[in-house]
């Protein structure tokens, strides 16, 4: 594995386009961080921002901007015959556009790997080449996750604007889960992935949210509060409410209000 060149946070004009012949010797991995065309033949393939690309060494390069300004981060490199067939073993795709689930990932390894690149320290290559296998690693994950998991994240966006806009609702896991034909265990997984909490915790966030705004905007009682969130005691209430934010109601209304 050997890196070649490289390029982090790149930027041009909205009407920037690029053609140019195969590299042969290596090959070009983009990063897209806005709205962009692949040029696929006679026509255009539009793709979002998060979107990979990765040339192969035989083809013609064609891709621009697609009505904002440009911006990307690239990666030149090329493989051993071995190292190839290992990643097309795991999954690697060539000349295709690829959308990823965390691009600010793969946007930071090449950030990190043009620092080691240009850091003048005895192993800098060495370290480059290891940042750039955990690129390529990262790429067929996220690539991976894609393909079985794409279809959930626009369900899982509609299900968690339902939690915060009902919180009085008694949500359980397995409720949620049923809602989009999942299993509890792997759909408590998919939630977390994307949100960074599990969904019981986040029904509990949107209840404490709703409950401040309650506080702040109104004189309704802790009780009243505790009772249209469906508690089934202010105890409860004031207990769960001081665990999340570290203030009682009272307190944190004081304060505020204040």
């Amino acid at each position: 594995m050997q890196l070649k060149s490289i390029g982090y946070n790149r930027g041009h004009n909205e009407r920037f386009e690029l053609k140019r012949p195969p590299r042969i010797i290596e090959y070009v991995m983009l990063v897209m961080r806005s709205n962009v065309f692949f040029g696929a033949g006679d026509e255009k393939v539009y793709a979002p921002p998060g979107t990979v690309f990765i040339y192969d060494k035989t083809t013609p390069h064609h891709f621009g901007a697609n009505g904002e300004p440009f911006l990307h981060d690239w990666i030149t490199f090329d493989l051993t015959e071995s190292e190839r067939n290992e990643f097309f073993s795991r999954g690697l795709i060539l000349d295709r556009p690829i959308k990823t689930t965390d691009v600010f990932t793969l946007s930071e390894l090449i950030k990190t790997i043009q620092r080691e690149k240009y850091s003048g320290s005895p192993s800098a290559k060495e370290c480059a080449n290891l940042y750039l296998r955990i690129l390529l690693l990262k790429t067929v994950e996220q690539m991976c996750n894609n393909v079985q998991k794409s279809n959930y994240y626009a369900e899982l966006d509609q299900l968690r604007a339902k939690i915060y806009a009902f919180p009085a609702k008694k949500w359980s896991a397995q409720m949620l889960a049923e809602k989009m034909n999942l299993s509890v265990s792997y759909f408590q997984h998919l939630y977390k992935e994307q949100f960074g909490v599990s969904p019981i915790a986040d029904v509990i966030n949107s209840r404490i949210e709703y409950a401040k705004y309650l506080l702040f905007s109104t004189n309704y009682s802790v009780k009243s509060i505790s009772d249209e969130l469906g508690y089934p005691s202010d105890i409860q209430f004031i207990q769960q409410f001081k665990t999340v934010t570290g203030k009682t109601p009272n307190n944190y209304r004081k304060k505020y209000k204040q």
